[in-house]
């Protein structure tokens, strides 16, 4: 399930637990319902809609790869950081493993 609620965007900020890397930063907060849900966001100082919209596509791409293997029940927020706008699909990928792993979330 995707994340469309401001609110549930601010909650995972102010009470989640973060986890960075040079490419993304993983915002985790325990979800009240049994699902899990995904919030990418991708800031305007990081390029034009293209760029800030191929970047939304690699992590989304990069999520899928271990989607079936996320505990249920977690808000998980990924937020680009400025070197992931000219990274391959394969950094991110290693990276968002290294980050859900560490979040005991895989």
């Amino acid at each position: 399930m995707t994340l469309k609620e401001n609110h549930l965007f601010s909650r995972a900020y102010r009470k989640g637990r973060c986890f960075s890397g040079k490419y993304i930063a993983v915002y985790v907060l325990k979800n009240r319902e049994n699902t899990k849900k995904l919030g990418i966001t991708v800031s305007k100082s990081r390029g034009n809609a293209v760029k800030r919209n191929r970047v939304k596509r690699i992590i989304r791409e990069a999520y899928r790869v271990f989607h079936p293997f996320i505990k249920e029940g977690n808000i998980i927020v990924i937020v680009a950081r400025q070197p992931c706008v000219d990274a391959h699909v394969s950094v991110v990928v290693s990276e968002l493993e290294a980050l859900l792993s560490k979040a005991a979330l895989l």
